[in-house]
């Protein structure tokens, strides 16, 4: 479940920008809406896989035998902060994400055609590609964990 969670998130965030944002880029009125409604029904999978990824990922801690509060002292507990602090950045940057497509999606937004929209837009895919580099890292810091536990 730990995995799957992964990889559903990293998963719909590449098929965004490699499939949904190049076939939107032409940036017709009918385009924004059809985007604005792909990512607010993603966001949904993206909090459904951030808590499946934390409430496995903290069982997986707790029942690991190398785990111990706060202690440093091998690789794999290395491994487990740093993956750690990495899911914490990956929330992070899914709330920023959040919070701009409610932007966007508000009146106060012109139906996302005025200029904070459009900076709300560039930011956006700037997370995404920030996402997609953090779910990668905390995937290959998974496997380490394998290797090294």
């Amino acid at each position: 479940m730990h995995l799957f969670g992964l990889v559903v998130w990293l998963g719909g965030l590449m098929f965004q920008s490699a499939v949904v944002m190049p076939v939107l880029h032409a940036q017709t009125e009918y385009s924004r809406g059809v985007q604005r409604s792909l990512m607010q029904r993603f966001t949904g999978f993206v909090w459904m896989s951030a808590w499946t990824i934390a409430v496995t990922g903290f069982l997986l801690m707790l029942m690991s035998p190398k785990f111990f509060w706060f202690r440093y002292r091998d690789t794999w507990s290395v491994l487990l902060a740093v993956k750690q602090v990495v899911f914490v950045l990956m929330v992070f940057y899914s709330f920023g994400y959040a919070r701009m497509l409610d932007y966007l999606s508000s009146p106060s937004s012109n139906g996302g055609f005025n200029e904070k929209a459009e900076l709300y837009r560039h930011r956006i895919n700037q997370f995404r590609i920030i996402n997609i580099a953090l779910g990668i890292a905390g995937l290959l810091l998974g496997v380490a964990m394998v290797v090294y536990g």
